[in-house]
């Protein structure tokens, strides 16, 4: 945070810089509803929305509130411009499983670059899953929904780790997605994940660092 002695409108010269740290529980204590968010906007080409930057969820706490005013828990974020391919859901990067595919957005300077997301990629190109890093628009996120093919869907974040998607809803109708005891990858992933972080399993990409 800033440490100027200052008040007015210009960049800070001097910051305080701060880590804390504390144990935490899940930020999702159940799977979760979403929503296909179609007029407002979390972030645009050529603005911040890769960093963690406070500004980035500030302007999102509205529209998640009107979501949840209709039965759902966060939304599914689409590009600023035209709002025709998914970008992020909620706080945390978006993923699906489709006919046995992994397919995430593209990064770009809207969508956050999530070490979880980054992780989760990595155990999966371990495991020799396909993984596909592209844009994916709602249309084709809709009619694989409507053909039975999203085995899973998920997000990847840093509070939510692995947090399972549920239902998504579009346009005033909802998907319901498979059980999340039948889901195989994600499942595997949030369990490989934890047992890495606390030292159960062996970290095969180098991530632990002693100190």
């Amino acid at each position: 945070f800033s440490a100027d002695e200052f008040i007015g409108i210009r960049p800070s010269l001097a910051f305080t810089f701060m880590i804390i740290l504390s144990p935490v529980g899940p930020y999702y204590s159940t799977p979760v509803k979403v929503k296909i968010e179609t007029h407002y906007t979390r972030a645009v080409e050529g603005g911040t929305g890769y960093a963690k930057a406070g500004g980035n969820y500030a302007g999102a706490i509205y529209p998640a509130k009107l979501a949840q005013d209709e039965g759902y828990h966060q939304l599914i974020w689409t590009d600023g411009k035209a709002h025709e391919y998914i970008e992020e859901s909620g706080t945390m990067n978006v993923m699906f499983v489709i006919d046995d595919v992994l397919i995430t957005p593209a990064l770009s300077d809207s969508i956050l670059a999530g070490i979880t997301r980054q992780s989760v990629l990595e155990l999966a190109r371990q495991w020799g899953m396909p993984v596909e890093e592209r844009k994916i628009s709602v249309k084709e996120l809709v009619k694989a929904m409507e053909e039975g093919k999203v085995q899973e869907a998920f997000g990847a974040g840093t509070a939510a780790t692995i947090a399972h998607i549920e239902l998504i809803g579009y346009e005033g109708k909802n998907y319901q997605l498979p059980p999340v005891e039948k889901r195989v990858f994600a499942n595997k992933v949030f369990t490989e994940l934890e047992s890495i972080k606390r030292g159960k399993n062996p970290d095969p990409l180098g991530w632990i660092y002693r100190i």
